[in-house]
């Protein structure tokens, strides 16, 4: 019976199935041995490694095996097909979610690379995409507990509504015809722009600073010599280890694509 057949921990080894997992395989009723012999050893045959490898990828995708046994055995037979196709599903996915990922590593590391192009003592023009902001009104005169505490509340709101949140946040500034509106916000996805309390920031030219000034007025007044009616500026974290002493990119907009 044991001839042709593969051990327990040959059959480890041509799979990639740890012996302790095909043991659980066995033990849930997803993968038994074809054979145990007299001494309760394991013995699987050669047929039997599409379905580990197949195991071994539902894994990998972080599939159930409560879910991988009941996709498998339909009608009290094994149904590859359908595993497949499910497979397939949850793969493309992944794939999916990883490019996300990807999308997102790529514009982090781009938005890092401008902010080290300058350093502290300049400031220097940059062309920004359009942005959208999730927002709530702000009325502190810098950034203090209550604005971390309203923050946190905002990303937690945002959260809880699913919102797709990108990596840019902190305080958005209008001043129009002398009255100033400030805002707690974090960017999000254009497909959310429809919602009430996001702010759109358009594309254009902005002047950008770096500075460790919590004031909002003394932020504002570095700007003070751009002569506009609606002037918008967007108070960010910079990128730092040294979180003893943080810094700021200020970015005031000083000319749009329609201007």
């Amino acid at each position: 019976m044991k001839n042709n057949m593969l051990t327990i921990g040959e059959f480890s080894k041509r799979t990639g199935g740890s012996i302790k997992s095909l043991r659980y395989y066995d033990s849930i009723g997803l993968l038994k041995p074809a054979y145990i012999d007299y001494n309760n050893y394991r013995y699987y045959n050669f047929e039997q490694t599409r379905m580990a490898e197949l195991i071994q990828i539902c894994v990998g995708l972080s599939i159930p095996l409560k879910e991988v046994k009941d996709l498998v055995f339909r009608d009290e037979k094994i149904d590859y097909k359908y595993l497949i196709e499910y497979g397939k599903k949850i793969t493309k996915e992944k794939i999916a979610e990883l490019n996300e990922d990807l999308e997102f590593l790529n514009l982090l590391q781009e938005n890092i690379e401008r902010i080290d192009s300058y350093d502290d003592k300049e400031q220097k023009e940059f062309y920004l995409n359009e942005k959208y902001y999730y927002t709530i009104p702000l009325y502190e005169c810098e950034m203090n507990d209550k604005y971390y505490e309203l923050l946190g509340s905002l990303f937690e709101k945002g959260f809880n509504q699913g919102l797709y949140i990108k990596h840019d946040y902190g305080v958005i500034i209008n001043i129009k015809d002398d009255i100033t509106t400030k805002f707690v916000a974090f960017e999000v996805d254009k497909k959310h722009s429809s919602l009430e309390n996001v702010i759109k920031v358009e594309e254009g030219r902005f002047l950008c600073k770096k500075t460790n000034e919590f004031n909002f007025d003394k932020i504002c007044e570095m700007f003070s010599n751009i002569d506009l009616n609606d002037k918008t500026i967007i108070i960010s974290p910079g990128y730092s280890y040294d979180f003893s002493s943080p810094y700021f990119e200020v970015k005031c907009r000083i000319k749009n694509t329609n201007e």
